[in-house]
């Protein structure tokens, strides 16, 4: 099956899952789309609290919904030309779907961190999700979180895109170097990539650096679906922080 088949396959998936966790979605020139939906609205502000190690929280599926935060630092990522991209890495053979945020950065190398919950299953198994993926720049505190968009995006009111998810997978990198993806992946997912995740397939995150090209990548939430990215600007506007959503969290 070539490339553009299996993304045009896993786009629907994406919106079938979304439809059972009670979140709109659908794709569109690149991006995937979502609204609000009563019992489960979009979360666009509050996104450092994702990250406070030790949190209870709640989380969106399941039949225990009770979870603890767990913050584990990936390394730093190099962003070489300061072009920040976030996506699949399936899909690197796929620009269109790959494609770097309008709002870019100094070039040079940023922590990343994943906050994944830990859960309790009824008969005592120990199992986590990653709930958030970060990017950060600066230590000081965010002021407010504004939806972080590529070029072409442009979101209708109400709407929050953000990029789909075809693998279980998303990713940070720099624009240069999404054209290495389709070696680090691999043809049939053998690349040195994804084959970090065979330790951990359900909660893995990995940061790889492989060739010149540097990608954090890792479990997205409860699988596939559409994921938005939000950028925290401190008071005096300053960009402090990437944040990617996966909507694991209540």
């Amino acid at each position: 099956m070539g490339a553009t088949a299996k993304i045009a396959i896993g786009l629907v998936v994406a919106a079938v899952v979304a439809v059972c966790a009670g979140i709109g979605l659908w794709h569109r020139d690149g991006a995937v789309a979502q609204v609000d939906a009563p019992e489960n609205p979009v979360r666009r502000d509050g996104f450092d609290e994702l990250f406070r190690d030790g949190r209870q929280v709640r989380v969106t599926a399941g039949t225990r919904t009770e979870a603890v935060v767990e913050v584990v630092g990936l390394g730093d990522l190099g962003l070489p030309s300061g072009r920040l991209t976030a996506g699949d890495p399936t899909y690197g053979s796929s620009p269109s779907l790959l494609r770097p945020f309008l709002v870019t950065v100094p070039p040079g190398a940023y922590p990343v961190s994943v906050a994944k919950v830990r859960m309790t299953t009824e008969s005592g198994e120990v199992f986590r999700r990653v709930a958030a993926a970060k990017i950060q720049l600066r230590s000081e505190p965010v002021v407010r979180w504004e939806l972080a968009l590529a070029e072409g995006d442009a979101p209708k009111p109400g709407e929050v895109l953000g990029y789909g998810v075809d693998s279980g997978t998303g990713s940070f990198l720099d624009a240069t170097a999404v054209p290495a993806l389709p070696r680090l992946v691999g043809e049939s997912g053998e690349g040195p990539l994804m084959k970090l995740f065979d330790g951990d397939p359900v909660g893995g995150a990995y940061l790889l650096e492989d060739g010149g090209a540097s990608v954090a990548a890792f479990t997205s939430g409860w699988g596939d679906g559409g994921y938005p990215t939000w950028i925290g600007y401190t008071e005096k506007g300053e960009v402090a922080r990437f944040v990617t959503d996966f909507h694991v969290v209540s």
